[in-house]
């Protein structure tokens, strides 16, 4: 019988590791490791058990587990610690306090895209969450930038934030790949959603041209942008 990791026990690494490497699909991990998700090695969870295993960490000791995150931890490990964050029962203030902790040891993209799948707010906690992803949007690190640009995807994109993305957008020094194609989609996101506003903006945007063609080619691939809106944006493409 599986151990269930909700309560504090003195090897819950060894414990989540253990676990893990019960749940491993060898196929899965070949199919993983060509995705390059993580820099850390990959054990080969499937993702409906990696979820499985961070909610019945969130039960209990998902706060000891997150910080004994280390350079060695596995792709799956992070991503089950990320998770449990806002799988857990707490409030917004913790979740950020625990976030800060496990922010540094996102090492890829798919770390921080499943993390950032995971959060959902109330909505008394909205106003507190948009200062603090758009901090970490604005910090100039790449992982950490892009966690802020992926949270801002699947939360704020609304009305009432739109303008705030279009400046954040603008204002990041961006470091690297992952923070420019987050903000990318963030914008394909904001295309599929406003498209009106967001259409506007890039006829007028001082992106840099990576970001800007990738965010063109990322809205030409949505299905939930209009044929015409897509032959506008190819006749805009930067050479």
């Amino acid at each position: 019988m599986k151990k269930e990791f909700v309560s504090m026990t003195e090897n819950i690494t060894e414990d989540i590791r253990q676990r893990l490497f019960e749940l491993r699909d060898e196929k899965y991990r070949a199919f993983q490791e060509k995705l390059k998700p993580s820099a850390s090695p990959v054990i080969g969870v499937r993702s409906a058990e990696l979820r499985k295993t961070a909610k019945e960490l969130a039960k209990g000791c998902w706060r000891d587990y997150v910080s004994a995150l280390n350079s060695s931890s596995y792709y799956e490990e992070r991503t089950a610690a990320g998770m449990s964050i806002y799988y857990a029962k707490t409030d917004i203030g913790e979740r950020m306090e625990y976030t800060d902790i496990f922010l540094p040891f996102i090492d890829g993209w798919a770390v921080c895209d499943g993390v950032c799948a995971t959060i959902r707010l109330k909505k008394d906690e909205r106003d507190r969450f948009w200062e603090y992803v758009v901090k970490k949007a604005l910090s100039g690190e790449e992982f950490v930038s892009r966690f802020g640009l992926v949270a801002i995807l699947h939360d704020f994109v609304d009305e009432e934030h739109i303008n705030g993305i279009f400046d954040i957008i603008e204002r990041i020094n961006y470091a690297g790949f992952y923070d420019s194609v987050g903000a990318a989609w963030l914008l394909a996101e904001c295309m599929t959603k406003l498209p009106e506003r967001t259409f506007e903006y890039m006829r007028v945007s001082r992106l840099n041209d990576m970001v800007y063609n990738k965010a063109i080619q990322k809205m030409r691939e949505s299905y939930r942008v209009s044929p015409e809106i897509k032959n506008e944006l190819k006749r805009m493409t930067r050479a």
